[in-house]
């Protein structure tokens, strides 16, 4: 994994029983390890959609979606600009 792909917005609330809070910690595992795919695939070919780096990586294009925002406040993408069949580009910063 990437260090620096670490998504870090909480994923369970103060009040949620313990349980909810082991699973958010799990959470947070596959979301670095599929924030860390995803900023490869876009490194690799940037200017491309969550449709195609879904084919790239073998994540779904939900998964993706999810961490698409996440890693563009964290400074690691930005879209392009570009809209295609309507999803946004995305590039490596």
């Amino acid at each position: 994994m990437i260090a620096h792909t670490s998504v870090d917005a909480p994923r369970a609330r103060a009040t949620d029983p313990v349980t909810s809070h082991m699973a958010a910690d799990r959470s947070i595992r596959f979301a670095e390890g599929h924030a860390a795919k995803i900023l490869r695939a876009i490194k690799h070919r940037p200017g491309q959609t969550a449709a195609y780096y879904s084919q790239m990586t073998g994540l779904t294009v939900v998964q993706i979606d999810r961490r698409l925002p996440e890693m563009e406040r964290k400074g690691l993408i930005r879209t392009t600009g570009a809209i295609y069949n309507g999803f946004r580009a995305w590039e490596a910063v």
